[in-house]
């Protein structure tokens, strides 16, 4: 058939299928909760009025998202639009090694042209050219599923002159710094109560809506999953079967504790794939500052020398975090924390839990002298047996609320640079000067027994000096000093 048969025919064949959406392949997501606002969503930005226009559309957001499925059901339903398409599963997992890209730019080769045909690429550079050259003048839609460096991005073309006029090429990542080249993007949203219950109860019943009595373990299990379309999927089918309320009570309480593997395998690749650093950051947030003003966490993190300017960044990036009026969010699940790898640091030959623990005695005094490179240090309440007898020689930053002791030993802590103390019945710091080269913010608030202030002339690198205190007379009034 002659090149502009051809054409003609595929012209009719789309305004057909146009006409016939019934026709087009979306069975398969049908059964997809809330796919078609999603897929409305990502098409509105794929869809241009210059039609010979090369488009790159990123799909971006944190692991079990949904990135995934969603390209899958518009590649389905879009593909029939173009010369030819090709749909790249897992570039993470399937770019580990030369010969593994290789094989992937053979199946774009393969799909597109609809051959079985061995091309036997041997150098991913190579084959990068042989995509280019052969598609250069066709109409392409190709989708690259979970990219998470630049790599994978230029060994399978996805530059806007790869493809013919009209092509449009898809990315999905947990990394938007990856779509810095894309013409938009899209961040898909969690899922709205409604459609989350519709899917948690398709996976737990295999039906919409729960039976009588299951009504409030299904929306607990649903905000414990925080609306995370993988996270409630994989917590219905974990239900599946356990017909008692005990039942569902204890692995409900059981939940609480530990993520399923599922889930946790699938949000811990974000954090393997930081660097030291970022991980560090990512770790004190969740551990101390989900919530917290930004500008005042950003302090804290250069104090201890974590670069946090790039560190925030990449950590939003990757949907690690998210900044909203000035406050760090992080989703609950990323949050996760394990109560007893506390207790096996602070409590070795531990008598109580925790909370028991700290509620009949409180640890050591001396609990900090073995945790020499702890930098950064929040306690909220009594959290030693007595005052504390040493501080660790590298902390950088210290903030206590509500200390019960009269005064707090700052021996040692020549490289402090932040101290915030808020409430509480302490009196005073350190008699005389104290040599604090580091110091830089010093915060003292609503500290009424306070009889005097720590004396600071010796620490010439001061930049914020704040001073609050609140009489129990006149809790409306207050008197602040800043610098």
């Amino acid at each position: 058939m002659e090149k502009g048969e051809s054409t003609y025919v595929r012209k009719i064949v789309e305004e057909i299928l146009a006409d016939k959406p019934d026709i087009q392949p979306s069975y398969i997501e049908s059964n997809l909760v809330g796919i078609d606002s999603r897929i409305e969503e990502l098409s509105a930005r794929l869809e241009t009025k210059d039609n010979e226009k090369v488009q790159i559309v990123g799909i971006h957001g944190m692991g079990g998202i949904g990135k995934t499925t969603i390209a899958k059901a518009l590649f389905r339903r879009i593909k029939y639009k173009f010369e030819g398409s090709s749909f790249v599963n897992d570039d993470r997992e399937n770019t580990s090694s030369k010969r593994d890209i290789c094989a992937l730019q053979e199946k774009v080769l393969r799909d597109i042209l609809e051959i079985n045909q061995n091309f036997n690429v041997r150098d991913p550079e190579d084959g990068a050219n042989m995509i280019r050259t052969r598609f250069v003048h066709k109409k392409v839609l190709m989708v690259l599923d979970d990219v998470d460096n630049f790599k994978q991005l230029e060994f399978l073309a996805a530059t806007h002159d790869s493809f013919g006029p009209g092509s449009r090429t898809i990315i999905t990542t947990r990394n938007e710094q990856l779509l810095s080249d894309a013409d938009d993007k899209y961040k898909p949203d969690f899922l709205i109560m409604n459609d989350a219950l519709v899917l948690f109860n398709r996976g737990a019943f295999k039906t919409n809506s729960p039976p009588e009595g299951y009504e409030e373990f299904s929306c607990r299990a649903i905000r414990y999953a925080g609306y995370l379309p993988l996270a409630v999927k994989v917590l219905g089918c974990f239900f599946h079967g356990r017909n008692a309320l005990h039942e569902w009570e204890s692995a409900l309480n059981r939940l609480a504790k530990a993520l399923p593997i599922d889930i946790f395998e699938t949000l811990k690749l974000s954090f393997d794939g930081l660097e030291d650093s970022e991980k560090n950051i990512f770790l004190d947030i969740a551990c101390f500052y989900k919530g917290r003003d930004i500008r005042d966490v950003t302090k804290v993190f250069e104090s201890c020398g974590f670069d946090p300017e790039i560190g925030i960044n990449v950590l939003i990036e990757k949907s690690l975090i998210t900044i909203s009026n000035h406050r760090i969010g992080m989703h609950d699940l990323l949050q996760e924390w394990e109560l007893e790898e506390i207790e096996a640091i602070l409590v070795p030959d531990k008598q109580y839990d925790v909370d028991e623990y700290e509620e009949k005695v409180g640890f050591r005094a001396d609990v900090f002298e073995r945790m020499k490179n702890l930098h950064l240090l929040d306690i909220r309440g009594r959290f030693t047996s007595c005052e504390p007898t040493i501080f660790p020689n590298k902390l950088r930053w210290l903030c206590w609320s509500e200390c019960p002791f009269t005064s707090l030993s700052m021996t040692q802590m020549s490289k402090l640079v932040g101290l915030e103390v808020v409430g509480g019945s302490v009196k005073q710091f350190w008699n005389g000067q104290k040599i604090m080269p580091n110091l830089k913010y010093l915060s003292l608030q609503q500290l009424d027994c306070l009889t005097m202030l720590p004396d600071v002339s010796m620490a010439p690198n001061i930049e914020k000096l704040m001073l609050v205190s609140s009489s129990s007379e006149t809790q409306d009034q207050s008197e602040r000093i800043e610098l």
